[in-house]
């Protein structure tokens, strides 16, 4: 068996710490770090588009990315991607949004907060979408190749393809660290919602068990 590398190691002790932090006070303390962990993600976004509309090259990503290729509505492959993408982004079923709606008064408008979320999640896909393929598009001019031979899916494309393109930008130690800094508020408001879901479930089950 291969030794742990202990620089990752440290890191994931390192985000654990910062979820314990988080989660110290309960839903209290955890309700302000997703204030700042929810919007601050947009603010880059906002600035890496900026970023990405100014690059020569970028209308091609553009095209890239919202121009279909109907062929491909026929294959199963894709639909199944986009409901796994759907399920992934809402965390449908995970218990984070269960969770955190039974913290809302009784009479609160569910209807409603069920529309901004599902609308919300929707713009942010839509620029998103626009902030990588923008950055694509402009590295693919700048070596002479087609936006399909740098776009990768998956893991590629937020580890590989997209910081790439970053180091391209001057200053690129700026626009790497403040992608990778989103990433990780990202990476942490995912994981104070799901800690704080199981510890939920946990707390609730005990008291059960202790009233049965």
């Amino acid at each position: 068996m291969a030794a742990p590398i202990w620089q990752l190691a440290l890191c994931l002790l390192l985000g654990w710490i910062i979820v314990v932090v988080c989660l110290i006070k309960g839903i209290k303390s955890s309700g302000k770090v997703v204030y700042f962990t929810a919007t601050f993600p947009y603010v880059i976004l906002i600035i890496l588009l900026v970023r990405g509309c100014l690059l020569d090259g970028a209308i091609d990503g553009v095209k890239y990315f919202i121009v279909p290729e109907w062929s491909k509505l026929a294959t199963l492959d894709v639909w199944a991607a986009a409901a796994g993408q759907m399920f992934f982004s809402l965390s449908v079923a995970f218990g984070g949004i269960l969770m955190f709606g039974s913290y809302n008064k009784f009479k609160n408008n569910v209807y409603g907060d069920a529309l901004i979320i599902s609308s919300m999640d929707l713009i942010t896909s839509i620029i998103a979408g626009f902030v990588v393929f923008t950055n694509l598009g402009g590295m693919a001019k700048a070596i002479g190749v087609s936006v399909q031979d740098v776009a990768k899916g998956g893991y590629g494309l937020a580890f590989v393809a997209y910081p790439e393109a970053l180091s391209k930008l001057p200053p690129n130690q700026l626009w790497s660290i403040l992608f990778f800094f989103m990433l990780f508020t990202l990476g942490l408001d995912s994981q104070v919602c799901e800690t704080e879901f199981t510890l939920s479930t946990l707390y609730h089950l005990l008291i059960m068990f202790k009233f049965t």
